[in-house]
């Protein structure tokens, strides 16, 4: 007992040199990696009023079914620009920037750009008979249990995530864009080189 009492201050300083030896090395590796975007990308992104990211942030990737009932992966479309919108049957400024979705992915073309529109709580049932009525080329994914809808934390619709084609998340709009915008699909073609 009286061993440990006088090497007492010596095991503190011990544990207080591995924690601060511990602290001063993982700390650097526990911290967040830089947005890949430069300050002009982001002047582009808030004119566009597109939310740059402010932190590295991988996309997560989920499994999905189209409307043919067909399962896709986010992963499937990496080496490619993704928009991934969230949106639903009912809500009217969802349907309303759609055309502007479509004209996106039509005039970038698949091989650059996939739209990836996930029906916040839709079945493939309801997909399928949105997609005769309105006939997107680009794909629409039912999220029926609303679990890729939990994923990225969606709570007002319509929401886009822009992901880059190393899956890492650029940017984030709330609301109805103008997705064939000019300036916007020059920043798409600009981050594929």
């Amino acid at each position: 007992m009286n061993t440990f009492k006088a090497n007492f201050p010596k095991i503190l300083l011990q544990n207080f040199l591995l924690l601060f030896a511990l602290f001063v090395f993982a700390v650097p590796s526990a911290q967040s990696k830089e947005v890949p975007l430069s300050a002009d990308e982001k002047k582009v992104l808030k004119s566009l009023r597109i939310t740059p990211a402010t932190q590295w942030i991988e996309a997560h990737d989920f499994a999905a079914k189209m409307k043919d009932a067909t399962t896709v992966n986010l992963l499937d479309y990496r080496g490619r620009f993704v928009l991934l919108n969230f949106w639903a049957t009912w809500c009217s400024p969802c349907l309303k920037e759609m055309p502007d979705l479509e004209e996106a992915y039509l005039e970038m073309g698949q091989e650059k750009l996939v739209v990836l529109a996930v029906g916040m709580g839709e079945s493939v049932e309801k997909i399928a008979a949105f997609f005769n009525k309105y006939a997107f080329t680009f794909p629409l994914l039912a999220d029926n249990k609303m679990e890729i809808t939990k994923l990225y934390g969606v709570r007002n619709i319509p929401v886009t995530y822009l992901i880059d084609p190393d899956g890492i998340v650029l940017g984030r709009a709330l609301g109805i864009r103008d997705w064939a915008s000019p300036d916007l699909l020059a920043f798409i073609n600009s981050r594929l080189k």
